[in-house]
């Protein structure tokens, strides 16, 4: 076994393990898959479901509950047969818009079927968990949250609807 393979194997036992340990709902595996990924986007990945996993943990000691998406199986949101692009999502990918901080390992969209998740997050909570989201009426059965500001720097924004998608 080459070196590169067996440090892969060893950062996916490490980050496996990591993940048991902290209960995370959203793990490194469901928000990449098998997509190529440079090591900064996986930093923001590893930086954003920490957030994200600490801002779920604390919907469920509330009394929420969380759902999985019917498509994926995960608790990221995406479309049947699609490429699970609620999570990371390649230069190829055709879904959303070219700038989406998906790209980057920055967003992600967490299954919320019914909504409920999203009704109980507030301002206060966007600012302690350190995360940003798209506003709720514009993202029915998930919730999109990521870890950098948008241009607005509302904690709850608006989605680009005059950015070109990559669909063109």
């Amino acid at each position: 076994m080459r070196d590169t393979e067996r440090l892969g194997q060893e950062v996916a036992s490490a980050d496996l393990l990591w993940e048991v340990q902290h209960s995370w709902y959203i793990t490194i595996a469901d928000y990449f898959g098998d997509k190529h990924h440079t090591p900064e986007q996986r930093a923001n990945a590893v930086d954003l479901l920490m957030r994200v996993n600490s801002m779920v943990a604390a919907y469920v000691a509330d009394g929420g509950v969380m759902t999985l998406d019917p498509d994926t199986g995960t608790y990221i949101s995406g479309a049947k047969g699609g490429n699970g692009d609620g999570g990371f999502r390649t230069p190829e990918s055709t879904t959303g818009v070219i700038l989406s901080e998906h790209r980057e390992g920055n967003g992600v969209d967490v299954s919320d079927q019914n909504n409920n998740f999203d009704e109980w997050i507030t301002h206060a909570k966007l600012v302690m968990y350190g995360l940003w989201r798209e506003a709720a009426p514009f993202t029915d059965t998930w919730t999109h949250l990521q870890r950098v500001p948008p241009k607005s720097g509302n904690r709850s924004f608006i989605p680009y609807a005059t950015v070109p998608t990559a669909k063109g």
